[in-house]
């Protein structure tokens, strides 16, 4: 009857621990975040301007690439080859 009553626990302690990961933590970290961000834009309210001006579309962000000179080079510019041998530590000994 005790193994029943020890295995049951763990079972509910499990289960807890799941509903707490899936359910709670999630929201306490957006109230926590969300905190966090009101005491940040009362901090600095000049930011809060740029973040509204975004928000509703008056700046947009453009990407622009740049195109490098190096795509028309073959691989001889671009670097010197060097090989690098091995030497066997037999042949020193031998020498010595």
């Amino acid at each position: 009857m005790s193994l029943i009553r020890i295995l049951a626990t763990f079972i509910l302690i499990y289960l807890i621990f799941r509903l707490f990961t899936t359910y709670v933590l999630p929201w306490l970290m957006r109230w926590y975040l969300n905190r966090f961000k009101r005491k940040f834009y009362e901090q600095n309210p000049h930011l809060r301007q740029e973040e509204e001006q975004t928000k509703k579309g008056k700046s947009k962000v453009r990407i622009t690439y740049k195109r490098s000179q190096q795509n028309g080079k073959s691989l001889d510019d671009v670097g010197e080859y060097v090989d690098f041998e091995d030497i066997d530590d037999e042949n020193q000994k031998n020498s010595q």
